[in-house]
Order: C-alpha cells, then structure tokens, then sequence
C-alpha cells in the first residue's frame, strides 16, 4: 500500500466543543475548582474531559455545584457535574443562564 492510498485512509479528528467567549472565564475557573477538588494541578484537567474519567465523587460535585451558586449567585443543580459532565459543558450551560438575565431584564429564576 503506497503512502498517498494510506493517507487518504486518515480521517480528520472532530472537532472540539469551542465554549462561547462568556464561557471561557468560566472554563478557568471551573478548572481551577476541578482541579482543587481533584488534587491535581489545573494544567492536568482538560475542560473537554468528562468528569467522571477523573473520578470525581459526589462530595467534590456538590462542594462545585455550592462554588458555583456562590460565586455566580445562581441556584444550580446538585446534579450539575453529570448532566453537563465535562468543564467546557457547564461552563456554556452557566454562560447560558448568567446572559440570560439581561435578555429578560435581569431577573434570575
């Protein structure tokens, strides 16, 4: 088999969940917690990685979700590390929420 046939075999990888600007403050600051609670550096957590691959536990996800109504001042779901399992996932359902208060005037349901 030549080069060029073996090449043509070669598929492109997907592409990346790409987090909208607002989610990208998010993105550092979801993996420094993640980070935290994992015990490991902030360098060693990639946002597109499931949660569940570091082997977070339901005390570090609940301890995130309790950060995050902290710091963001909205009410979240205990459940929020697995329905959006990864850090790039929250941070664009979290980005969602926080812009969606100046679309309907600034409340926070």
């Amino acid at each position: 088999m030549s080069i060029a046939s073996r090449t043509h075999d070669i598929r492109p990888a997907p592409p990346r969940h790409r987090p909208s600007p607002a989610a990208v403050g998010l993105d550092l600051w979801l993996i420094e917690r993640v980070a935290f609670h994992l015990r490991r550096t902030a360098d060693e957590i990639d946002p597109d990685t499931p949660l569940a691959d570091y082997g977070i536990d339901s005390v570090a996800a609940i301890s995130i979700c309790g950060e995050i109504e902290q710091e963001y001042r909205i009410p979240v779901s205990p459940t929020i590390a697995y329905d959006f399992p990864t850090v790039h996932a929250i941070a664009s359902h979290l980005a969602e929420r926080l812009a969606a208060p100046a679309a309907d005037g600034g409340s926070r349901s």
